[in-house]
């Protein structure tokens, strides 16, 4: 029996000496997550600025509904009044 072979039982190990262990970095924290951002439309705006308008006051409506009715709300001074801030909004319309 030849008991000097060792193929058949695994062999001998390696005779390069014990395993350096290296350091062990641990793992780099997540990046944190992007900020969140809010981009707001063109659309979104008009009606925001629409629902920020003051409410319509019916008291004074019909107030002015009476004095039609009346023929007190059309004189002479309030539709020259209108005439002179219609041209001043609509110069450059004019020239």
């Amino acid at each position: 029996m030849d008991i000097g072979r060792t193929e058949g039982i695994g062999g001998p190990g390696r005779i390069e000496g014990p395993h350096k262990a290296s350091k062990i970095n641990p793992p780099a924290p997540p990046a944190p997550p992007p900020a969140d951002k809010v981009e707001i439309s063109s659309q979104a705006r008009l009606v925001s600025e629409a629902l920020s308008l003051p409410s319509v006051r019916a008291e004074r409506i019909a107030e002015i509904r009476k004095l039609i009715q009346a023929g007190l709300y059309e004189n002479d001074a309030r539709l020259e009044g209108a005439l002179l801030k219609f041209l001043q909004e609509n110069r450059d319309l004019l020239e």
